[in-house]
């Protein structure tokens, strides 16, 4: 097999933006049918609200997980095939078998909690491969517009699994729905298998190629530094701030994320189609809308970009928490269910770009992935949270405290400074320390 003529991804912009977009879709199949398809189908079928609640925290658990599989990653690796695509052509075969292992028609609640779990595991440490390959390769006038396809691509997994996998769930069972989307995985796993991150490498572990000197030069072998490093980079001022204000956001949406199955369903008497549907629907409106305007955070910068999503995020919010009374209307409740995607996506592309600003070269898919995991621990802390809720508050109690918690994170971003930050990377490099700075290296 004659692979020089295949692509590399340092070759052409378009080819970064549409590749990483792609393996996003792949994040984002088990995304939708975990969590919002079979939640949906679980409220639909009488299961209470600390049941639902409690699968969206477990199945969401391993995206916490990730800051085990980036210092993985930054001392392991096969490098001859690139820094990072090894490990997402594992981890797609790892979603490939779970799904594979559902399609067989298991319903056991418990069956299905282990076995989301295993599935979300593989999505999130495909994850951290996908995102330490980006923040390796794509310069920083690149990031914003990069995330924005990323996560359009990702939105569009979650849209596509949590429609189509809402209605094979209703009309055809478990095991169809396992079925086509491992047809899915299988045809988005051609992506990594035919694309290399840059010339020279191997194509596939028999193919000729080799590691570059570039690769060789970032590989760390001793953990003591890879940590170290670490630590330094995360205990930084503003890295702090920012996974403070981030955690909040996440943690409030986690809260809605969960709401929503049960409001739809068990108080207002909704078909368990209509939420996963209007997801669906919503979510790709959004992602069009972010690719399209993902310029303007380039332009106006991420920080920027986040007050103006905490803005809208808080009024639409409280507005919701207004329309109480009218939210059997179905209009209302699209409607409210369309601001929460676009809030959604637009404060998650503008954070994780900030966030990619304030990585080391050397230790990116670590810190990168301890800022994610920390950002996904928090949107299942926020699902975990709304069996207490649900006891303590009415529905649009919840709300309110929702728009709460974000107006209050909104108050901290003003103390933060990105200049500050990249000074302390320059003077931590001089004084000795390995964390070099912030940005990718020279291709």
């Amino acid at each position: 097999m004659n692979t020089r003529n295949l692509p590399a991804l340092v070759d052409s912009r378009m080819l970064r933006l549409l590749v990483f977009a792609g393996l996003y879709v792949a994040q984002g199949l088990p995304y939708g049918i975990f969590i919002v398809a079979l939640p949906t189908w679980f409220a639909a079928r009488g299961y209470s609200s600390t049941e639902v609640g409690l699968f969206i925290a477990v199945v969401s658990l391993p995206w916490t997980l990730k800051l085990l599989a980036g210092p993985i990653m930054d001392r392991f690796s096969f490098l001859s095939m690139g820094r990072r695509r090894p490990w997402v052509l594992i981890a797609q075969a790892g979603i490939l078998f779970g799904c594979l292992m559902l399609s067989i028609g298991i319903t056991d609640f418990y069956w299905l909690l282990g076995f989301g779990f295993f599935v979300n595991f593989c999505a999130a440490w495909q994850d951290v491969a996908v995102d330490g390959m980006a923040i390796d390769i794509l310069p920083e006038n690149e990031r914003a517009r990069a995330n924005s396809f990323m996560f359009g691509g990702q939105m569009a997994g979650i849209s596509g699994s949590s429609a189509a996998g809402a209605w094979l769930l209703s009309r055809y069972g478990l095991g169809s729905a396992f079925f086509v989307m491992s047809l899915c995985i299988v045809g988005i796993m051609l992506i990594p298998v035919l694309i290399r991150e840059r010339q020279g490498e191997k194509l596939l572990p028999w193919t000729e190629g080799e590691a570059l000197p570039r690769s060789l030069q970032l590989r760390e072998t001793k953990w003591k530094r890879i940590f170290g490093d670490l630590f330094r980079t995360l205990f930084l001022p503003m890295s702090v701030l920012l996974v403070m204000v981030d955690f909040g956001d996440r943690m409030s949406s986690g809260i809605l994320q969960a709401v929503f199955p049960i409001l739809t369903t068990q108080e207002l008497g909704f078909p368990d189609t209509f939420y996963p549907e209007w997801t669906a629907i919503a979510g790709i409106i959004a992602a069009v809308f972010c690719v399209l305007t993902s310029s303007v955070i380039d332009r106006f910068t991420a920080l920027r970009a986040i007050y103006g999503g905490f803005i809208f995020k808080v009024l639409t919010v409280c507005l919701a928490g207004l329309l109480a009374a009218y939210w059997a209307m179905p209009s209302v409740m699209i409607a409210i269910i369309f601001t929460f995607e676009l809030y959604t996506l637009w404060l998650t592309i503008a954070t994780v770009s900030l966030f990619m600003n304030l990585c080391a070269s050397k230790v990116a898919a670590s810190q990168f992935a301890i800022y994610m995991a920390l950002s996904n621990l928090a949107l299942s802390a926020g699902s975990g949270l709304l069996g207490p809720l649900d006891r303590l508050l009415e529905f649009h109690q919840i709300f309110f405290t929702v728009a709460g918690i974000n107006l209050a994170m909104m108050g901290c971003l003003l103390f933060f400074n990105l200049d500050k930050h990249k000074a302390r990377l320059k003077d931590l490099f001089a004084s000795g320390g390995n964390a070099i700075e912030s940005g990718p290296p020279d291709r």
